[in-house]
């Protein structure tokens, strides 16, 4: 099963979040995240949160539509996509989607990236989507596909990154111990290989950048 989680901040484009729906999809929405699925005529399976920020008309067409609503305290101590991906674990999915959590707010970014460490900790693949990154959190090597002159980056996450290796992309780099903040892995390019991506220890970020 494959989870979606649609959030509150930059909204994708109707096409790119189509582009993920078929029939085995399980769709969360986190307050204001309905909005947008609203706006697409996508319905969710769930919608949860403090709604302190989803339109009233769009909350009660949902609810009259069979949507699950589950409702917070706006005074609490985790956060509405937080409370989502909590949902999603009791699915037992293999897959978990998030989408609307990137935007303006620095703070909301950061801290769902943290859910995707979350997610790690679990053992279900996730990915924070928007129109121009794909964000994704490894413990252990992989491999990067895709197409000639497409955009990667990698960043520690937490502790350091010992003895990490990039090989057959544009630029190499073998038992490097990277820290967070370290723009040496910064904008790195695919070539008509498949990138492989090692380390002994440490958790890897890796962005997929689209512009």
């Amino acid at each position: 099963m494959k989870v979606l989680v649609i959030s509150g901040g930059m909204p994708p484009e109707e096409n790119t979040l189509i582009s993920y729906l078929n029939d085995e999809t399980y769709i969360i929405s986190a307050d204001s995240g309905a909005n947008i699925l609203y706006k697409y005529n996508i319905l969710p399976n769930m919608i949860l949160g403090d709604f302190d920020s989803i339109d009233s008309v769009v909350l009660d067409y949902f609810k009259n539509k069979g949507s699950k609503v589950i409702s917070y305290p706006s005074e609490k101590n985790f956060t509405d996509t937080e409370a989502a991906i909590d949902e999603a674990f009791k699915l037992k999915p293999q897959e978990i989607l998030l989408f609307g959590c990137t935007g303006s707010r620095v703070d909301h970014t950061l801290a769902n990236i943290g859910l995707l460490d979350k997610c790690l900790k679990k053992g279900i693949k996730a990915y924070i989507i928007d129109e121009n990154n794909t964000i994704s959190l490894h413990d252990r090597e992989f491999k990067i596909e895709g197409k000639l002159g497409d955009i990667f980056s990698l960043q520690a996450f937490g502790a350091k990154v010992n003895n990490l290796c990039i090989i057959k992309a544009k630029y190499e780099l073998y038992n490097y111990d990277l820290k967070f903040g370290d723009p040496r892995t910064v904008s790195n390019e695919l070539l008509d290989h498949t990138v492989s991506i090692t380390f002994d220890k440490g958790i890897v970020l890796l962005i997929r950048a689209r512009d």
